[in-house]
């Protein structure tokens, strides 16, 4: 193997390892930021229903509020099934 193609490798290298350092820091930067506003804000754009709150009632049993295209809902989730109790108002 001569100079040249051994510079060329070792460029190629470099090369692919600052992409994998920029991905992994993007891919940890997208995760830092999932739990901040400007995450939950990017997260409602791309998912037209989200879940709010969570609340365990027992084991099996728990009350969620959802919201779909701007309207909350109050939900009981248990192992029988999930039933919608009622439009929640008055969230502005």
């Amino acid at each position: 193997m001569d100079t040249a193609s051994l510079s060329s490798a070792a460029s190629s290298i470099a090369a692919l390892l600052v992409i994998l350092f920029v991905l992994v820091g993007a891919a940890f930067l997208l995760r830092r930021l999932r739990g901040t506003a400007w995450g939950q804000k990017l997260n409602a754009a791309t998912q037209p229903i989200s879940v709010l709150a969570t609340r365990q009632l027992g084991a099996q049993h728990s009350l969620v509020i959802a919201e779909a295209e701007g309207q909350r809902f109050l939900i009981g989730v248990s192992r029988g099934g999930i039933t919608a109790i009622g439009r929640l108002c008055g969230h502005d």
